[in-house]
């Protein structure tokens, strides 16, 4: 007779996505003795998530948007132009093949 498991289906864009929060569930259940939030992982890119208790749906979400807060280039407002230029990152001189 088969089995089925409500939960969250945790579709992801790549497998490092999948890594932060299988590392994730790993720290969390190693912290606190709490239960795993993962109940299968699927393939590649997929997990199936506990939906039992809402706040853990809410916990990946933060986390998922703590990561990406981390890793997004935020435009800086210094002019590019008039910015003193770094060292050893001179004018460039010309070559023979500049002309």
């Amino acid at each position: 007779m088969p089995n089925a498991t409500g939960g969250v289906l945790l579709a992801c864009d790549g497998p490092a996505i999948k890594q932060f929060i299988l590392k994730l569930d790993e720290d969390r259940r190693a912290a606190s003795q709490a239960p795993s939030f993962v109940l299968r992982d699927l393939d590649e890119r997929t997990l199936l998530l506990r939906d039992d208790e809402p706040a853990l749906v809410e916990f990946v979400k933060a986390k998922l948007d703590e990561l990406q807060s981390a890793n997004a280039y935020e435009r800086s407002d210094v002019d590019v132009q008039s910015a003193p230029p770094e060292k050893g990152h001179g004018p460039r001189k010309k070559s023979r093949k500049d002309g």
